[in-house]
């Protein structure tokens, strides 16, 4: 599986809640039995110490990485609005009021065999939102 660049948006106001699938080297679904998946995001790459954020595999719509299919390399990535909200910068922390953040963030897959780590890296660009919660 070659990395994506794949830039997330979200908004302060509401849940993030996205599905993507994933496809090995020959095209074909990556079959994700027996991964560990986990995603970070940070101020930039590399920052040191401890991610803003930290998804790790669920088994429910909580907050987390939601593996749909298993053998079809679908997820659900999903970030509450709580934890969104409470992100660096936003209206008053931010540099201008109404402005969008900018984040980065990577999802590593972890597999024994064949082993491949890293599935989707990019911007994550975190908007004010407009409508109260």
């Amino acid at each position: 599986m070659d990395v994506s660049t794949v830039p997330l948006q979200a908004a302060r106001n509401m849940p993030l809640r996205e599905e993507y699938g994933f496809l090995g080297e020959d095209d074909a679904p990556f079959d994700l039995t027996d991964a560990t998946l986990k995603m970070e995001i940070r101020l930039y790459g590399a920052q040191p110490g401890d991610a803003l954020v930290t998804l790790n595999v669920v088994t429910t719509d909580a907050q987390g990485i939601r593996i749909l299919d298993v053998t079809g390399g679908l997820i659900r990535i999903s970030i509450d609005q709580t934890t969104l909200a409470a992100m660096p910068g936003g209206p008053t922390g931010g540099a201008l009021p109404n402005q969008p953040d900018p984040f980065f963030y990577d999802l590593i897959i972890t597999r024994l065999a064949p082993a491949e780590a890293l599935a989707m890296a990019g911007p994550f660009t975190l908007f004010p939102g407009v409508t109260r919660p």
